[in-house]
């Protein structure tokens, strides 16, 4: 007899919990990463200052590119390649950890997922503020 999930069963949960993990954390902060880089083109202070936050926290290794002085665009592109690949592998790490649990759904996944990305965005805010203190 083969083994067929139920939908919307707790097999199938944990089976798209666990294919889609990384792929959730990479395009949420892709997302963020393309509304901070939005805001950094409208006029205006405050939305510079939200779009470069925004942008740090969803690509904190742009930092570690020395993307504010070297802002060439292969630059730019290893680093949010290189920031994207972090959060995809993340994301796995997140979804397997979720669902070590017999009964595991998506809050469970962002519940392990959002300490490591505070972490990681933290990780991003910290290095520009170094990088910053380095440059003053």
């Amino acid at each position: 007899m083969a083994h067929v999930a139920i939908p919307d069963g707790i097999v199938a949960h944990r089976s798209e919990l666990r294919r889609k993990g990384g792929v959730v954390a990479a395009g949420t902060a892709g997302a963020v990463a393309i509304v901070g880089g939005l805001l950094l083109v409208l006029p205006g202070r405050v939305s510079g200052v939200v779009g470069f936050v925004l942008v740090i926290a969803a690509c904190p290794l742009l930092v570690a590119f020395g993307v504010p002085i070297a802002a060439g665009i292969s630059t730019m592109a290893i680093g949010v390649t290189a920031s994207l690949a972090a959060w995809f592998a993340i994301g796995q790490w997140a979804a397997i950890r979720a669902t070590q649990r017999p009964i595991a759904d998506w809050r469970d996944y962002w519940s392990v997922l959002w300490p490591l990305a505070a972490a990681m965005s933290a990780g991003g805010f910290v290095g520009a503020a170094m990088f910053a203190l380095s440059v003053l």
